[in-house]
């Protein structure tokens, strides 16, 4: 076994989850959404404790899907980060390590708006959880990847 392990902060979701529902007011904005909408689906640093038990959901989710392809696998919050440490055989493509990395990034943020929207905007709650569902298949297909062996 080679573990793939690497770090994703608390810090770098929460910017990532602020600046996808920032990007997505603007774009619903520039649709002339109703005004005080936008106000309402903003998630800004005063949501950070109501959004964390949200990362931490998506964190679980991940951990069955790594955990699913990669048994021993483990994902530690150690406070202000997530280490992950997914035991991966020798045949796995060292160079997934940062593309699964970017795809967990993708699906924590996508994931975690979902339930945020689900409560004050469900249809748009429905089309990141689209996106949200795609994350999962990319991450799916890179956990199950491996190399060929050479003759």
């Amino acid at each position: 076994m080679n573990p793939t392990i690497f770090t994703i902060t608390k810090e770098d979701l929460h910017k990532r989850v602020f600046a996808a529902s920032a990007y997505l007011v603007r774009s619903r904005e520039s649709m002339g959404i109703p005004p005080g909408i936008g106000e309402r689906m903003l998630i800004t640093a005063d949501e950070s404790d109501m959004i964390e038990p949200l990362i931490d959901n998506s964190i679980n989710n991940v951990s069955c899907s790594i955990e699913r392809y990669h048994p021993g696998s483990s994902i530690v919050n150690s406070g202000d980060a997530y280490q992950f440490s997914i035991c991966t055989p020798v045949n796995y493509p060292a160079e997934n390590g940062q593309k699964l990395k970017a795809a967990i990034e993708n699906y924590i943020t996508n994931h975690t708006l979902q339930n945020w929207y689900t409560a004050i905007k469900p249809d748009e709650a429905s089309i990141i959880a689209v996106q949200a569902q795609n994350d999962t298949i990319t991450i799916q297909q890179l956990l199950a990847q491996r190399t060929k062996p050479s003759i």
